[in-house]
């Protein structure tokens, strides 16, 4: 005699299917960067970076419509090291109104994410990465001429700074940037605003002292803050910078000279694995698995057993979290010399380890939604395979939880998304030179100060000004 499957029971089934193929989609969608971004690596570290530049420019789609702000992001710094200093320029500006659009949404969103993951979310970015990209639109304006517009990212930096701290109630784990402040520094400098310099300088000392960069306070710094407040007469505040900094001068650029700002972008900022727990248990045996999975040929090996160990469970349940994993890199330090002169690097932004710590500050509420998520789903799929059993027909409940179980399986992905063209590390060299043109040799340094790599960059030096160079260089083995 047949059995007819009842509307209860073929509602059950269908809603079975259908977040089914939610996870095979949305599985699916969280890696599909990652040759992408293996191609992109490979023109930058080869220092191809027009070619790269318009790898990013013709791969909008590639992002999908809840990457846009990734897709902005990586064109602006891209084109930026390609010198596209327009195009870069208009990146950034797309990607700052997204980033004030998204603003009060992240807050408030999460309802889907609770059914699949938070790749169903559009990226609305951190807020290390918001700040970091008026860096290079300062930088864009400065390299291109427009050191007024510069002056305006300097001040919407501020502004940025004061809103992250009082909207959040100054509980946010990053709240100031000593490298940002000391640059928007320069930037009003340039301008001949000594006092808002100086209170750049002043907030860079504080933050590089308490920041989560964890660098030590560079000694050219110590001498702007010390120079500004005397400048300024402010002889309280440059006895208070001269106490706790007794090694702060006075230096003022020599008559005829410029100072020469290398910044050399190094590195490639860590990519983000997860770490994977799976939980599953039969009539015959129990399984605990945790294991650190990247990308490509790893996650879908990964995947491929974590499907085949939940086809054979009654029970399964896993769990991913993101976690960076560092791209080593061999260049460590940069030198510059030009004749007699030779000028050493010294580190002023570390973004590798802010990220680290950004990510850390935040993991505790990432394991709270990331459990709660894997407790509705779980649930979800006990109830709906228990009621197909319970109208008599084991197989079909049976399907029912296989189905379930590698939902649980392919939609359980963390969310890995970030600006992933960012430097690891920023190094920077400072020094003065008489007006006009000059050539110099950058030497890009490993470990025990060997030469790993050198080229020529050349500057057009106006006198009474700082005057920026940028590089960038990587060595990943």
């Amino acid at each position: 005699m047949y059995k007819f499957i009842t509307v209860k029971k073929l509602y059950t089934l269908v809603v079975s299917v259908l977040f089914v193929m939610a996870g095979l989609f949305l599985g699916g969608c969280a890696h599909n960067l990652t040759g992408y971004y293996k191609k992109l690596r490979t023109k930058l570290d080869a220092g191809d970076y027009g070619e790269a530049a318009k790898f990013v420019d013709k791969s909008e789609s590639t992002y999908g419509k809840k990457n846009v702000l990734m897709y902005h992001l990586d064109s602006g710094i891209v084109n930026h090291f390609a010198s596209n200093y327009e195009t870069s320029l208009k990146s950034f500006e797309q990607a700052k109104k997204m980033f004030a659009q998204y603003y009060q949404k992240s807050i408030t969103a999460g309802v889907a994410s609770m059914f699949f993951n938070d790749n169903t979310l559009p990226y609305y970015g951190k807020d290390f990465e918001r700040v970091h990209m008026h860096v290079f639109e300062a930088l864009d304006y400065i390299l291109s001429g427009q050191n007024d517009e510069a002056v305006v990212e300097a001040r919407q930096v501020d502004t940025l700074f004061k809103t992250l701290q009082i909207e959040k109630n100054y509980k946010i784990f990053y709240k100031d940037d000593g490298f940002i402040r000391y640059l928007m520094g320069f930037v009003y400098e340039n301008a001949k605003d000594i006092n808002d310099a100086h209170i750049s300088y002043y907030k860079a000392l504080k933050a590089y002292k308490n920041g989560i960069a964890e660098i030590a306070v560079p000694k050219k710094l110590i001498d702007d803050a010390y120079t500004s407040a005397l400048l300024l007469g402010m002889e309280d505040r440059a006895y208070e910078i001269k106490k706790e900094y007794p090694q702060a001068c006075k230096c003022m650029i020599p008559s005829g000279c410029g100072e020469c700002v290398v910044i050399n972008y190094n590195g490639i900022v860590p990519e983000k694995i997860e770490t994977v727990l799976e939980f599953a248990l039969s009539d015959a045996w129990a399984y605990v698995g945790i294991a650190e999975v990247g990308s490509g040929d790893e996650r879908s090996f990964a995947q491929a057993k974590s499907i085949g160990i939940s086809a054979f469970a009654n029970d399964y349940i896993k769990v991913s979290f993101p976690k960076y994993r560092d791209f080593k890199n061999k260049i460590v330090s940069f030198s510059i010399t030009n004749g007699d002169l030779e000028i050493k690097s010294n580190l002023v932004q570390d973004l590798s380890n802010v990220a680290k710590k950004c990510l850390d500050a935040d993991i505790t509420k990432i394991y709270a939604k990331t459990l709660a998520r894997a407790a509705v789903k779980y649930v979800i799929g006990k109830s709906c395979s228990q009621a197909i059993e319970k109208e008599g027909n084991k197989a079909l409940g049976l399907l029912s939880k296989i189905a379930f179980n590698a939902y649980n399986s392919l939609s359980e992905v963390s969310d890995k998304r970030a600006w992933h063209t960012l430097p690891d590390k920023v190094l920077m060299a400072r020094f003065y030179l008489p007006e006009g043109l000059h050539t110099l040799k950058v030497n890009f340094l490993g470990s025990d100060g060997e030469i790993l790599q050198s080229k020529d960059v050349s500057v057009d030096v106006k006198a009474g000004k700082k005057n920026f160079i940028t590089i960038r260089s990587s060595k990943i083995y």
